[in-house]
Order: C-alpha cells, then sequence, then structure tokens
C-alpha cells in the first residue's frame, strides 16, 4: 500500500528486466514565456514542441475533507467505499457504512498495492522474499465477493493500474520476458500481451477512460534511456510525440493529448517539468515532482515542490478545459511537501507534511 521511494522503485523495475541501469541524458525541450488566450474558457492556445506555450495556473482549491487517518498511512477513497492498510500493510479492510471486507496479507508476504475504482477493489499481496509471484485479490464491491486473480500469474512488485474493472501489472513471459498483463474482472478474463524486448523493461503505468500510458527503457551505457507510449487498440505501446528524447518520465493520457514528465537532470531524478500536448499542439505545465502524475475523474494531478522558502507544497490540475489550476496547497511553506496521490474512482486521497502540521484529506474530482 505504501508507495516506495523514487530510486527504490526504479530499481526493483530495472531487476526485472536484469539490469541496473540509470536515465540517459537528452536534450531538455525549450520553453516559452507566452501567456494564455485571453478567453479563459478557451483555454490556454498550444504552440510548437521547441516553443511550448507556458500556462500559468489559477487557484482552484477543491473541497477537500479530513479523512481521520494519519498522513502517510495507506487509505484510497472512493466515491463510496475506501480501503485501508494497517500500519504494518497486513491487512486492508474495505468499507462502506458499516458493511467491511477484510484481506490479509498472509504468512510470508505484505500488502504493496491497494487499488480503487468505483466497482472494485485490488489487494496485490508481494512476497516479502521477493522470490515468488505476487498473490492478488480482487473484490467486487456491488456484492463483496472475494475472487484471486491467478491467470496471468503476477511478477512480485512492478507498477499497477486499474481502470473501471481492467487490470494492468507486469507478469513474466516466455525465457523470463517482463510483459504486461490485462484481466478483465468481470469474468476474470486475463492474458499477457507485449513483452519487453530482452535487456528491457517498462514501469509508470497510468490508466483512465482515456488509455493507458506506460514508461518502457533500455540498458543502454552509461545509463538508460526511457520512452513514453500510450497502448494502441491491440495493446502494444506507441510512442507519444513531444517527450525529448530519453528524458521522459510520467505519461498520462487525456481526451486530446497526454501529460507527461521529464527529468533534465538525471543526478536529479525527483525534480522534473511537465508538459502537456493538446491536438498536436503543446504547453509548458511547469515544474512538478517524478512520478506523481495522476489521472483521475477526467484530468491528470501532479506534485509540485515549494518553489521558495514562503511557497506551500502544491497540487496541480489540468483539466479536461486545458486549464492548470492549483487543486491544494499546503498548510506549510518551504519545508513542506506532499504525499503521491491515489485515485478511487474520481476521489483524490493525498497526504500532506509540513512543519505546521501533517494531514491526509480527499476531494471528489468535479
Amino acid at each position: 500500500m505504501r508507495r516506495t521511494t523514487l530510486a527504490l522503485a526504479l530499481l526493483l523495475a530495472l531487476t526485472a528486466c536484469g539490469t541496473d541501469a540509470e536515465p540517459t541524458p537528452g536534450r531538455p525541450g525549450e520553453s516559452s514565456s507566452s501567456a494564455p488566450a485571453d478567453d479563459p474558457g478557451s483555454g490556454p492556445v498550444g504552440g510548437t514542441r521547441d516553443d511550448p506555450t507556458l500556462v500559468e495556473p489559477t487557484e482552484a482549491l477543491l473541497d477537500w475533507q479530513d479523512t481521520g487517518v494519519p498522513a502517510g498511512v495507506g487509505l484510497v477513497r472512493g466515491p463510496e467505499w475506501e480501503a485501508l492498510a494497517d500500519e504494518g500493510d497486513t491487512r486492508v479492510e474495505i468499507r462502506r457504512d458499516g458493511t467491511s471486507v477484510d484481506v490479509a496479507a498472509g504468512s510470508g508476504r505484505t500488502i504493496s498495492e491497494v487499488l480503487l475504482s468505483e466497482d472494485w477493489a485490488v489487494v496485490v499481496k508481494q512476497d516479502t522474499a521477493e522470490t515468488a509471484p505476487s498473490q492478488v485479490v480482487a473484490v467486487d464491491l456491488a456484492t463483496g465477493e472475494q475472487r484471486e486473480v491467478v491467470s496471468p500469474a503476477a511478477a512480485s512488485g512492478g507498477s499497477w493500474a486499474l481502470t473501471a474493472g481492467d487490470l494492468y501489472f507486469p507478469t513474466y513471459g516466455d525465457d523470463r520476458a517482463y510483459c504486461l498483463a490485462t484481466v478483465a474482472l468481470a469474468d476474470s478474463n486475463g492474458e499477457d500481451g507485449w513483452c519487453a524486448p530482452d535487456r528491457s523493461g517498462f514501469s509508470g503505468l497510468t490508466a483512465s477512460a482515456d488509455g493507458v500510458g506506460i514508461m518502457t527503457f533500455d540498458d543502454a551505457r552509461p545509463v538508460a534511456c526511457r520512452t513514453l507510449n500510450l497502448l494502441d487498440g491491440s495493446g502494444l505501446p506507441q510512442p507519444v510525440e513531444g517527450p525529448t528524447e530519453c528524458l521522459g518520465w510520467d505519461v498520462a493520457a487525456t481526451p486530446d493529448g497526454v501529460v507527461w514528465s521529464e527529468v533534465p537532470k538525471p543526478r536529479r531524478q525527483e525534480e522534473a517539468h511537465l508538459y502537456a500536448s493538446v491536438d498536436g499542439s503543446f504547453l509548458d505545465l511547469g515544474p512538478g515532482t517524478t512520478g506523481s502524475a495522476l489521472p483521475c475523474g477526467g484530468s491528470v494531478f501532479f506534485v509540485r515542490d515549494p518553489q521558495g522558502a514562503d511557497e506551500p507544497a502544491r497540487l496541480m490540475r489540468w483539466t479536461p478545459d486545458h486549464t492548470l489550476e492549483v487543486a491544494y496547497e499546503s498548510a506549510s511553506t518551504g519545508n513542506a511537501f506532499l504525499g503521491e496521490p491515489v485515485c478511487g474512482g474520481g476521489v483524490v486521497t493525498l497526504s500532506s507534511f509540513g512543519e505546521q502540521g501533517d494531514e491526509q484529506v480527499w476531494a471528489s474530482v468535479g
């Protein structure tokens, strides 16, 4: 349930494909200081990839509610249900209005992922020794029925995504190839599809009604080259237009393009710069935190760390109307940070940490 650090997440993904490579530097894209369009209802007009339109954010805070759970404790909130892990990641309680379903990790396992949509909850139980496949339990929220997802067998660790009733996760194919599995939870119809080429891998899965994003990487030396993709209709990764070669990290589909991040300094992998494409034009969304891009409720959110000693940490929102909004601000400034946001069926849950106090909050995406 709890997120690993960025470095550990990448290490696990690289280990899965048999390489300990690091990212490859490339040429960062140039930014423009162009202002958004005069008509606020139309959103900003995009520029070229070499001269993207700089988007200035507006404040549009969501109606945040306290979860009643300490910051950092594993929680995913949905429209009706919520999934809460205990502090040891040994058990998850999926509950709504006095009704609850418990899923235990079991001996030798820990809860590594909890995903929630309007209709399904998915709990991943990872082998602590990381030698056996992960066990996966899907809970039908309409009936409370639990069912095991047994085929394809889930790899230990890796990146997971759930949208509606479709689950995406890593599995192993022939000759230990690292492959992407898809399961339709309603009928337990699973299949292993695209497999990463030899000495390469994938991570950074995102999924929404607009598409499935995936970051692939090779084992180029001295550092690896990353490519950002969306899955096509046959489940094959297709590179998206816009990201600077080898520098991309996050990618999330939107109704008319993508949001992506780039890491211009390979030794500062936590610092990213975000961009968006809209029908072939490009926009500069400004700085953000690597690994935080989250599609939810038709928008894409990302975390922005304080940009100065008197600045708060912020959760930014790129909307379907092509506007960049500040959806959340921390009470603390300077020494403040946000956890990685999570989405459950159109509801964002977020932990905030800082000298003025910690909190865990949720808000529906309207």
